[in-house]
């Protein structure tokens, strides 16, 4: 898990400074900005965490996705089979990596679309937000030889949910959350 936590850390580190470059928070002087520039790296990093794989030229991408979709292989599309595999083999760090941190690593999506965009401030629009990223992550791991898996699908949908929520209950609580969006 650590080398996890670690590789995404320093992939924020390398696009931080481009994203201070590119957006000049400065400038703005507001929270939301800040956030903004935060919300950026992380998903910069998230992203670059999901898409790591086999690059090549687009048609032996396409011609691996197709056989892969053909055979099968690095595809589950059974919900719960995977998920129940991680409850039945338990292994902590194994648990930790794959069932929390795929809840865990969406949370901030959920979370930052509502605090930084108003139309995306209904619970309905962040969970539709939350729900096409990681089937957008999904099909392009198709692409790159990783593994598919509609339980990360649904873990990675259930950290965006989580994340939403977690926002409306911080919006109730202090009200002037809300106001930074645009």
């Amino acid at each position: 898990m650590w080398e996890y936590i670690l590789k995404l850390g320093l992939i924020m580190l390398t696009v931080l400074p481009v994203c201070l470059l590119g957006r000049r928070p400065w400038r703005e002087k507001t929270a939301r900005a800040r956030v903004r520039v935060v919300f950026v790296v992380f998903m910069a990093g998230l992203l670059a965490l999901t898409l790591e794989g086999e690059y090549q030229s687009p048609k032996a991408m396409a011609q691996s996705a197709i056989r892969r979709i053909k055979s099968g292989e690095g595809i589950n599309m059974v919900p719960f089979r995977t998920i129940a595999g991680f409850f039945k083999h338990f292994s902590p760090d194994i648990f930790l990596v794959n069932i929390v941190g795929n809840i865990v690593m969406f949370m901030p999506w959920g979370f930052g679309l509502p605090l930084l965009w108003k139309k995306r401030q209904r619970f309905l629009s962040a969970a539709a937000y939350s729900l096409a990223l990681p089937v957008l992550i999904e099909t392009c791991q198709l692409f790159i030889g990783r593994s598919v898996d509609v339980d990360d699908l649904f873990l990675n949908f259930l950290g965006g949910c989580l994340g939403a929520v977690l926002y409306l209950g911080v919006r109730k609580l202090a009200p002037g959350v809300g106001k930074m969006a645009l």
